[in-house]
């Protein structure tokens, strides 16, 4: 399918990099529209499940986890099991985006990863290797990945199975979880086999348009113009079903959140709509754009995605964001970036909440 050729040739677009600095994408001239026929999940449409009936609710339930209580610990009450041990020997790779200010972005001036989710992830990482690790440090990689196609880099049978069947596919690097603003939704669980652990970021949706233009409040103002969304997110799904429901919306796929703003910026599409949290970063970009919170519309709850043939990690990754919830971490990180950094910039918005742990865990 063409949804499918597109979403290989994205994935080729990856690029790693040893220690905690990710290593950056390759450019291009022009953003890559993507052609009809793009799925939610960015694979074909005849294979994302019936998430509405009972049934697939129940079996691919996105907040079913695992508690941290239930981790194997050895004689020194280290934390144990088959995936952290393969990790602790040959570091932890972990999926990122590097074009999300606020969440997980390259520092131009420091050439430096950091953001919200990257607190997150050098946090795990800490607890994992027994001590914050330097800036250099090997054992923890990053690894850039397009917004639509992030999750099959996952280590999962049916990424695995999906890979196989497309050669153009075989290159994509292993990862041991995705940390990229990944909505909790039910198709991603069935079709991905990923477990995610509990919520770090509760978000609303967000409509990024030109300070010249008519300002826009809701989806159904933006009738008969084109709106920009990654593929492969809620975000495209949100604006196909609302064209699919009548209103007038032109929906634009791009590999990357990040080339929306571009698309923008040329002219090619009146708005971007996506979660509020990477519109505050794309706006940081360029501030000649006006950002609409859409409270109590779109977005969601965001986790790390993990695979859940890994119990052991998604059982330790939960045990670290609830101390990160104990100790303030996480609210401290919360309010350095969508706070702080965001008022130093004359914009008023505090944008996110993380939200409060999810209980009871499933065991």
């Amino acid at each position: 399918m063409r949804a499918r050729a597109a979403v290989a040739a994205l994935v080729l677009l990856v690029a790693g990099c040893s220690g905690q600095d990710a290593a950056p994408a390759k450019e291009s001239t022009a953003p890559l529209v993507l052609p009809d026929g793009y799925s939610p999940t960015g694979l074909p449409a005849s294979r994302v499940p019936d998430c509405e009936t009972p049934s697939s609710k129940d079996r691919y339930n996105p907040r079913i986890t695992l508690n941290p209580a239930g981790l194997a610990r050895d004689a020194s009450g280290r934390p144990t099991g088959a995936t952290l041990e393969k990790i602790r020997t040959n570091g932890l790779v972990v999926g990122v985006s590097q074009t999300t200010p606020l969440l997980s972005s390259r520092n131009q001036a420091t050439g430096r990863m950091e953001g919200y989710e990257v607190d997150i992830i050098n946090r795990v990482a800490a607890e994992l290797f027994g001590a914050e690790l330097a800036v250099d440090d090997r054992r923890l990689r990053l690894v850039t990945l397009p917004t639509g196609s992030r999750l099959l880099a996952l280590d999962t049978g049916k990424n695995i199975e999906e890979r196989g069947r497309d050669p153009r596919l075989a290159e994509v690097p292993e990862v041991d979880m995705v940390v990229a603003d990944v909505t909790l939704t039910c198709d991603r669980v069935a079709n991905h086999d990923v477990m995610y652990s509990t919520p770090y970021l509760t978000t609303n949706a967000g409509i990024l348009s030109r300070l010249g233009a008519e300002p826009r409040a809701t989806l159904a103002d933006l009738t008969g113009k084109k709106v920009c969304a990654a593929s492969g997110t809620t975000s495209i799904a949100d604006l196909k079903r609302a064209q699919e429901q009548g209103i007038g919306i032109e929906p634009v796929s791009v590999p990357d959140s990040s080339e929306c703003l571009m698309l923008l910026q040329r002219g090619l599409v009146e708005a971007v709509y996506t979660d509020f949290p990477i519109l505050q970063g794309l706006q940081l970009q360029d501030p000649g754009t006006r950002l609409v919170h859409l409270r109590g519309q779109g977005g969601g709850e965001a986790g790390i995605a993990m695979s859940n043939e890994h119990p052991d990690l998604v059982r330790f990754v939960n045990g670290v964001l609830d101390e990160m919830r104990d100790d303030g971490t996480l609210v401290a990180s919360r309010d350095r970036w969508f706070v702080d950094e965001v008022r130093a910039a004359g914009l008023d918005d505090p944008g996110p909440q993380p939200p409060l742990p999810r209980v009871p865990y499933v065991d």
